[in-house]
């Protein structure tokens, strides 16, 4: 039986098309987002490392990587790839984080660090970790103020998360994220209140000496 009307050489040159130009778009996605990801954690260490100027730069790229992937994206309508994405994002999100509250700032808003929601509220997740790194780092430099500050920190994005119940798949990783969140600021805030015993009693040791040397 021969169809008529249909060409099937020229419907399958346009499906081809249409193809090549998402797998082109899902290659650049693939290995842009790898180096989103390498430059973000980069961006972090450096913040920990107290190199401000060199993690503001790697932002800086990692964002305008960002931006190009966003465009790739609108061309994957049949790739689900967007995931992909929003780990990148997340990543991004939680490095303008952790370097707003290094420096003391107004913690930026997805538009400005330029992620969506889903990515931001995936990067506030994993802030919680680094926030417990930073308060850790405080305690071991023996300034309980800056401990104490992370970890309030950690309290307060703890609370915006677990509003956020919605279903997996329309905040994937959200929740799992928050689960951890959790489990992280209990641990944070038993070393925190071991530490500030310990101080304690070691102030307590001190002025006993200092009495009886008098």
């Amino acid at each position: 039986m021969v169809l008529v009307g249909v060409d099937l050489e020229e419907i399958s040159k346009t499906i081809y098309s249409k193809l090549a130009v998402q797998n082109e778009a899902r290659d650049f996605l693939i290995n842009e987002m790898h180096e989103v990801l390498k430059v973000t954690r980069e961006a972090i260490s450096a913040i920990h490392r107290n190199e401000i100027a060199k993690a503001k730069e790697l932002i800086k790229t990692a964002q305008s990587m960002i931006k190009g992937a966003q465009t790739h994206v609108k061309k994957l309508s049949q790739i689900p790839l967007i995931n992909l994405v929003h780990d990148a994002e997340g990543e991004l999100a939680e490095a303008a984080l952790l370097l707003a509250f290094r420096n003391k700032e107004a913690l930026p808003s997805p538009e400005k660090i330029g992620v969506k929601e889903i990515g931001y509220l995936q990067g506030l997740g994993d802030f919680v970790g680094e926030l417990r790194r930073y308060s850790i780092d405080s305690l071991t430099n023996d300034d309980i103020s800056e401990a104490k500050r992370a970890f309030l920190q950690m309290e307060r994005v703890y609370a915006v998360l677990k509003t956020f119940d919605f279903p997996r798949g329309l905040t994937p990783g959200v929740r799992k994220k928050t689960d951890t969140a959790r489990g992280i600021i209990e641990r944070t805030r038993a070393d925190l209140s071991t530490a500030i015993e310990n101080r304690r009693l070691l102030a307590g040791i001190a002025s006993l000496r200092e009495h009886l040397g008098d």
